[in-house]
């Protein structure tokens, strides 16, 4: 059960959600996602480390599986700051997180 007693909470509780289905990020939801600026997720860009596409709006885009593996990659670099790990390697962990399956359903006797 969720507890959506404070701010924080609900907030988390949303953005798990949002994680486990979401196609693309922003630089926004990267930043949230590790606790850093939007400003760090954009060096990481134009860096190189982080590939991301343009949107109509000029934004920066970051599919999926693009962002997979820069969370990989951050979760074994060496350059990388402690919080910035830990937060790289839950939300890996919950990215690639296998869906349970369905239990089967009993037949229903008559």
């Amino acid at each position: 059960m969720l507890d959506f007693g404070g701010r924080e909470d609900r907030g988390r509780a949303v953005a798990e959600e949002r994680l486990k289905d979401q196609l693309k990020f922003t630089t926004g939801d990267l930043a949230r996602l590790l606790s850093t600026s939007r400003n760090t997720i954009v060096r990481y860009i134009e860096d190189g480390r982080l590939r991301a596409r343009r949107s109509a709006g000029g934004w920066y885009v970051v599919s999926r599986p693009e962002a997979i593996d820069f969370l990989w990659d951050l979760s074994f670099s060496k350059k990388t700051p402690l919080r910035v790990w830990r937060a790289a390697t839950l939300a890996y962990d919950e990215m690639t997180k296998a869906a349970p399956a369905p239990k089967p359903r009993k037949p229903k006797r008559k």
